[in-house]
């Protein structure tokens, strides 16, 4: 294996490590993306009477946020 390569699998070991990390720093309070399906899904079981008048924005301590398109104000709902 040449120097390149072992450079080259070194960062790649990094960069999995790093996104490991995150995840265990992650203490729920940092905002994430989730699946806009899923989060689209359970806001309509949960009375999202509207769905096409809202944008799924991000996901945060267990709610999913929601921004509506015309108006610009935020609704959540528990996961």
């Amino acid at each position: 294996m040449n120097n390149l390569t072992k450079e080259t699998m070194t960062k790649k070991e990094d960069i999995k490590n790093i996104a490991k990390i995150k995840c265990a720093i992650n203490d729920g309070s940092s905002m994430y993306q989730r699946d806009s399906n899923e989060a689209f899904e359970n806001a309509k079981l949960k009375g999202l009477n509207d769905p096409g008048e809202y944008m799924y924005m991000y996901s945060q301590s267990n709610k999913d946020y929601f921004k509506n398109i015309m108006f610009r104000n935020y609704i959540n709902f528990n996961q």
